[in-house]
């Protein structure tokens, strides 16, 4: 017998191997160690067969990873598309949708045991009025997609319980995916207190084993909830009911690594081939996501106006920063700020403060001749970590010890510039010396169950005041939260990506909703030095639409998406004229032949021009349709070869263009 494989290669298509005779049973979809070139790698077998096809030299399978499969015709079948519609070969299109861990012994879900689940909310005419039409759906195995958007607290997570619970009434299972593993605890608890069901939850920091356990659970259908980050979506439902994606907007469910494939395309791949229903939500959709769903172009568009109960949304002061009056002890807030933090301290409350910057100083400078202590792998500064006393680069880890010497020109002291979360936690420690602090960043939860004990400190109100960077500016309910300060506004505002604009509404917006989520009113301090920037004057109104209206004429006249398509050419390579050399050819390729509705732009360096020691130029494609671009990403991919030593990266829809 012989076996079609697929191997974890950027290598394109599939490799024949020879079958053990010692193996008589059938072993598609099971993972093999396999002979290839000098190397050893994994592969999936997708088909047998009694013929060698005419091969000659065909090697021996070195041995067989799983005792049953791990994927099925559904799985290889979406692998196929994704190798095709992001341009990567097969074999790492399947091993991306697979978990890497080998089989172990069972593990325990979430709540194996029988529970009595908690009793549900109310809900309001619009939740009831989405549930419906959700509901509608799924009886029907209609494959169809619903954009859910919802002001920050809302009650988006009830309508999505409640669609699961009718998707397991029915027999069928779900998946929810979530941005972020900072969200994790209380996502769980939030569906443990609701189900009384087995819930897988899969995420990065999961062991192998554990996930690979989950994995055959899930397939077998003894599991009817799936709960994780990106990955999730790939969970190997037995009898498909629904996949919801909450904060649809996020960049990080697009993958950086090959295959870069982005999470909501992923689902609408599901929902088309499973008859699935799918629910996205967001209180800041992404730009196209609205646009296509209010044009009810594949998306239907409901929307949740209110807060239950009558709660109002928070309101918003917006500190400029160029006039405001800046606390002595601490300049990074103003005293308006301060004086916001006291009185929130004064009344029992809880207060949020944000910086979407880690570690203590994002620049280390000399003051005797200016020189920044910078990578010497990427084009960036080393922040400070003071608890650590070193210099880290937060793009590819590189670290040294941190000196009070200039290594230029040996002046001292060095001057430590700019402000991140590490300096907010001691600053503010200093300024409200009663209160009990926590912080939470990438630094703070390294530790396995961190995420559980610094939010669980601030739920049971253990802690007063809670700093941190993105991981808190979304999904997180905590009632007595009566206050959020934004330190600064502007941190990602100038990047040089037409969707920066956007992702500062958004994370202004939803960090803002983290306020007066409880019966006591809510306040946002905004504290910018650019007040009159669109997506701060629309997040000050919390208006969605406004800014929406705003950022589309933009897209349309700039022809950006939801106008056009993306794909993003990167050539990397260690050295910088090669590098330029070989996307000056990608440019001529481009040219070669006349390829209707695509509009080439570039080469030029990327604006991170380097990093983890490659020098970096792009090219950006911009077309009509994805159709339209594809053909010319194949010329490329079947003409092109890089110098030795350089790397091409191929990004559809890309998610950034740094």
């Amino acid at each position: 017998m012989y076996l079609t494989v697929a191997i974890n290669t950027p290598a394109d298509g599939v490799f024949t191997y020879r079958k053990p005779d010692a193996v008589a049973h059938a072993i598609n979809g099971c993972r093999v160690i396999a002979p290839f070139g000098k190397r050893t790698l994994k592969g999936i077998v997708v088909s047998e067969s009694e013929s060698d096809g005419g091969i000659r030299g065909i090697k021996n399978i070195i041995s067989v990873v799983d005792d049953r499969p791990i994927c099925d015709e559904r799985a290889i079948a979406m692998a196929r598309w994704m190798a095709s519609y992001y341009h990567c070969s097969f074999g790492e299109a399947l091993f991306a949708s697979l978990p890497a861990g080998d089989p172990a012994k069972r593990i325990r879900a979430v709540h194996d045991e029988p529970r009595v689940p908690e009793r549900a909310l109310t809900l309001t005419d619009e939740q009831d009025a989405s549930l419906t039409k959700i509901t509608e759906a799924l009886t029907a195995h209609d494959a169809k997609a619903f954009l859910l958007y919802g002001i920050t607290g809302s009650g988006k997570t009830e309508v999505y319980i409640r669609a699961i619970a009718e998707a397991i009434r029915l027999g069928r299972q779900a998946i929810v995916v979530i941005p972020e593993i900072s969200l994790t605890p209380q996502t769980i608890e939030r569906f443990t207190r609701r189900f009384d069901t087995p819930i897988a939850v899969l995420h990065s920091r999961l062991a192998k084993t554990e996930k690979y356990a989950y994995w055959q659970r899930i397939r077998s259908g003894e599991i009817s909830i799936v709960i994780g980050a990106r990955s999730a979506i790939f969970s190997p439902l037995k009898d498909p009911g629904i996949i919801i994606i909450d904060e649809e907007h996020e960049t990080s469910y697009k993958s950086s690594e090959s295959p870069r494939f982005h999470t909501r395309q992923i689902a609408f791949y599901r929902m088309k081939h499973e008859s699935m229903t799918v629910l996205f939500g967001s209180a800041t959709p992404s730009i196209e996501t609205y646009h296509h769903a209010s044009k009810g172009e594949g998306l239907t568009l409901l929307t949740l106006t209110k807060r239950p109960e009558g709660i109002e949304l928070p309101t918003v002061r917006v500190i400029d920063m160029r006039t405001a009056k800046k606390a002595e002890l601490f300049p990074a807030m103003s005293e308006d700020l301060v004086e916001a933090v006291h009185g929130a301290l004064d009344q029992g409350k809880q207060a949020i403060l944000f910086l979407n910057r880690k570690g203590y100083s994002p620049t280390v400078v000399c003051s005797s001749c200016g020189t920044a202590e910078r990578c010497p792998h990427c084009s960036v500064t080393l922040t400070y970590h003071k608890g650590r006393r070193q210099l880290l680069c937060h793009y590819c880890g590189y670290s040294k010890h941190f000196t009070d010497t200039c290594a230029e020109c040996g002046a001292s002291p060095v001057r430590l510039t700019g402000t991140g979360t590490e300096k907010v936690h001691e600053e503010i420690a200093l300024l409200f010396p009663k209160a009990r602090i926590g912080r939470m960043d990438q630094e703070s939860t390294k530790l396995r169950g961190a995420y559980e004990r610094i939010l669980g400190d601030f739920a049971r109100g253990e802690t007063n005041i809670l700093v941190g960077t993105q991981m808190i500016a979304k999904g997180l309910h905590f009632p007595d939260v009566t206050l959020v300060g934004v330190l600064s506004a502007d941190t990602g505002i100038h990047f040089p990506d037409f969707r920066a604009s956007e992702r500062t509404f958004s994370l202004i917006t939803q960090v803002s909703g983290r306020s007066g989520r409880g019966v006591s009113p809510g306040e946002v301090i905004v504290q910018t030095y650019n007040p009159e920037h669109s997506a701060i004057r629309f997040a000050r109104t919390h208006d969605y639409l406004s800014f929406y209206r705003s950022e589309i004429e933009l897209r349309e006249a700039l022809r950006y998406p939801p106008f056009s398509r993306l794909v993003r050419l990167v050539v990397r390579g260690e050295d910088e004229t090669a590098v330029a050399d070989d996307a000056q050819r990608i440019r001529a390729l481009c040219t070669e032949h006349t390829y209707s509705g695509v509009d080439v732009l570039g080469p030029v360096p990327c604006p991170l021009s380097k990093l983890k020691k490659y020098h970096r130029y792009h090219l950006i494609l911009k077309a009509d349709s994805q159709k339209a671009v594809s053909g010319l990403i194949t010329h490329i991919r079947d003409t092109f070869r890089a110098k030795k030593s350089n790397f091409l990266e191929i990004d559809v829809d890309p998610a950034s263009m740094l």
